[in-house]
């Protein structure tokens, strides 16, 4: 049986984000389920009206919910739930590949719709560049380690065997920071813009591969 040496090679490439989602919401509440639908399409079209102005296209966002239902609250003493009225809630998922107006969109979202927000969450697209540099690097680092292995044990790298992948991740890269207090509604003025940065994530990618030792 031939001898194999096999390895796993890792690769880190810093890249700046190219996508970014956001997810927003307005919700309701009232004696009414009426009521409550009423005044969440009011605030939605308000929120489809910052969208126009911000020249974001109708194929960059998505309605993900929409819900209207009863809303109770448990009371100890009584043991029972307590009927508080209706809430209705639109969701909203956008999805963008130009991060310029976000600052805009998140401040005027808050302000005239009294949208909640969750978000932004940063990706790497699966087109960027970075992802195949990650890969040639990975791939590079698994031919220096299984080289350093067989040259050290006195023999020769041979042919590849095989190569796998077992995956490739994005994170974002983390760095400490002085947290500030949580901007409230009632404290965000509407000519107020958030600040956003994307800042870099780390690709990350993995590969597996065997060699043919030679001996001698």
């Amino acid at each position: 049986m031939s001898a194999t040496v096999t390895v796993r090679g890792t690769a880190v490439i810093n890249a700046q984000p190219d996508e970014v989602e956001l997810d927003l919401s307005v919700s309701y509440l009232d004696r009414t389920a009426e009521a409550a639908l009423a005044e969440v399409i009011k605030r939605s079209a308000t929120l489809e009206e910052i969208l126009s102005e911000l020249s974001i296209d109708r194929a960059c966002w998505t309605t993900t919910g929409a819900t209207v239902q009863e809303e109770t609250e448990w009371n100890s003493k009584e043991s029972k739930h307590i009927h508080r009225g209706y809430r209705a809630t639109n969701c909203v998922h956008l999805l963008l590949t130009d991060p310029e107006p976000l600052g805009k969109l998140i401040s005027a979202a808050v302000a005239r719709s009294m949208a909640a927000i969750e978000g932004p969450t940063w990706s790497v697209a699966l087109d960027n560049p970075a992802r195949l540099d990650a890969c040639r690097a990975a791939a590079e680092n698994a031919a220096a380690r299984a080289e350093a292995y067989v040259t050290a044990l006195g023999a020769r790298l041979g042919a590849i065997i095989s190569i796998s992948e077992p995956g490739t991740t994005i994170e974002p890269i983390r760095r400490d920071v002085v947290a500030s207090p949580p901007m409230t509604m009632a404290r965000m003025a509407p000519d107020m813009e958030l600040g956003i940065n994307a800042g870099e994530m780390e690709v990350r990618a993995t590969v597996q591969v065997t060699y043919a030792i030679e001996q001698g």
